[in-house]
């Protein structure tokens, strides 16, 4: 016959191994990291799904990121400077964008530097055109499928003193098979880069 001790030992082993896995994955749940992360889709939200896709992967890593269409440029910029003179949980400001979305970004980053308000990172896939990336932008990652003309480098505007790369993803050692220009934000050997850089550039804070 089972005693009652060895009952109520069974029992509390029993509990104990069955609160053993949420309490792990309540410690393995990654930590949200602060700060303002913007990805722009490019026209009319037909070609830039991927950054849906990179989204729900920042989220799933921790890192909250607002996905939009293309928003009003100066209302948007005046939106990220109140958040972010307001708390330093609303700092950086990290901006992704494809295609039209990507021109966006150094738009939205040129309307905030009259009000002084720092751009941690831009990383754009494809832009229309050249940028310029503005002086208050710290860190620049340019990928692009074109030529000198369309989805192509930007350039840096005078007196810019961050760090600015322009990343040919059609030529050289950085060439992707397949790349194009719509297909460049569903890489997922891009959404893995992007999600270290992101994380980095919050991470500096």
């Amino acid at each position: 016959m089972i005693s009652r001790r060895s009952l109520l030992a069974a029992a509390s082993a029993l509990l104990i191994t069955s609160a053993l896995p949420a309490e792990a994955a309540l410690k393995s749940k990654p930590k949200l990291k602060t700060g303002q992360v913007y990805l722009i889709r490019g026209f009319a939200n037909i070609f830039s799904t991927g950054l849906d896709t990179l989204g729900e992967q920042l989220a799933a890593d921790g890192v909250k990121a607002e996905v939009l269409s293309l928003p009003n440029t100066d209302a948007f910029a005046r939106r990220i400077a109140e958040k972010y003179r307001a708390s330093k949980d609303a700092r950086p400001i990290v901006l992704v964008g494809h295609s039209l979305g990507a021109d966006m970004t150094f738009a939205v980053a040129r309307a905030l530097e009259p009000m002084k308000i720092p751009v941690a990172l831009i990383i754009s896939f494809d832009p229309t055109g050249k940028g310029p990336v503005p002086r208050n932008v710290k860190k620049a990652l340019n990928y692009y499928t074109g030529g000198e003309t369309l989805w192509s480098p930007v350039t840096p505007m005078p007196g810019f003193k961050g760090d600015l790369a322009n990343i040919n993803l059609r030529q050289g050692d950085t060439a992707i098979k397949g790349i194009g220009h719509f297909n460049i934000d569903k890489n997922p050997g891009l959404h893995d880069r992007t999600i270290r850089d992101i994380k980095a550039a919050l991470r500096a804070r």
